[in-house]
């Protein structure tokens, strides 16, 4: 097989871990490396559906567990650890499965894009201000100097907001964290296989995923992190389920709304990593994991 790397994407739940785990029981100089932004966070296990050691057999899956979460894991630090991850790859002759739903992740790893610089400064200023008015009042503010981003970023996603602004004004409007590289279609040497399963599939097997983490002790998880005093950092705060579930243990809301909320957002992700992976023409996509793992075999 004579290619560096492929990709298995889809949303999330629709299977991409099992799939590639059967990958790399078929070719085993494949190695998967994780696309995603909180599998990193080694204190987050049950609720973010990670591999487990009896899943992986001995196979080895890169970028899981490898910060705490009172750390910033940002493009910049994915694209830093996938560099070292791809060279030792190289060394040794092996294969890179890029797995994982996270977007702009795989936009970024695919067609080896860089992220927009930072400006801390201007960003500790944003994040004051963040404190003192309502996320959408900034949101506002970005939809004038930056429309693009604007229309592509929750009004209630202060995090988001904050970072579109800070390019924008850091750049003097000369960059956006959706510029011409994340809306442009590039020749890619990885090719991307995607999991596209019925939208009423997809939501089941969302809800029973939930059901059964619930069932496995995630209470019990996120009961631990709050005991420990740890402070979560920004992009773990933003781990779907354990903000709704910290929120149950603090007696905030209540358990059936937690998972409630939890469910909804679930699928939002779901139904936003679609609509921004089926932006891609690159994408082979099938109806299921098997149909997907068929189209490998044919292209390889």
């Amino acid at each position: 097989m004579n290619i560096t790397s492929i990709a298995i994407v889809g949303p999330t739940a629709s299977g991409k871990t099992e799939l590639a785990v059967r990958v790399m029981e078929r070719w085993p100089l494949f190695e998967a490396v994780s696309v995603d932004s909180m599998t990193v966070y080694k204190e987050f296990v049950i609720g973010t559906a990670k591999p487990t050691d009896e899943d992986l057999r001995g196979k080895a899956y890169h970028l899981v567990s490898t910060v705490s979460i009172e750390e910033e894991f940002s493009l910049g630090s994915f694209l830093r650890a996938v560099d070292a991850i791809r060279s030792d790859l190289q060394r040794r002759k092996r294969v890179a499965i890029f797995v994982g739903g996270s977007s702009l992740y795989l936009r970024a790893v695919v067609d080896g894009i860089l992220p927009p610089p930072r400006y801390l400064g201007l960003r500790y200023w944003l994040e004051t201000l963040g404190v003192y008015i309502e996320p959408r009042m900034l949101h506002n503010l970005l939809r004038s100097v930056d429309p693009q981003a604007a229309s592509k970023i929750e009004s209630n996603n202060l995090r988001r907001t904050i970072r579109a602004l800070e390019v924008s004004f850091g750049s003097a409007g000369l960059m956006s964290v959706y510029g011409e590289a994340f809306s442009r279609t590039w020749v890619s040497e990885v090719p991307q296989f995607g999991i596209d399963l019925p939208r009423d599939v997809l939501y089941q097997r969302i809800e029973d995923r939930i059901q059964v983490q619930l069932e496995s002790g995630w209470v019990d998880e996120v009961v631990k992190i709050l005991q420990s005093g740890v402070e979560l950092s920004r992009t773990a705060s933003q781990a779907i389920g354990y903000k709704e579930l910290m929120g149950y243990i603090k007696g905030e809301i209540g358990y059936e709304e937690a998972v409630d909320i939890t469910i909804k957002r679930t699928k939002n992700l779901a139904k936003r990593q679609l609509s921004w992976l089926r932006r891609d023409k690159r994408i082979l996509w099938a109806a299921d994991a098997n149909e997907v793992f068929e189209l490998i075999v044919k292209q390889h």
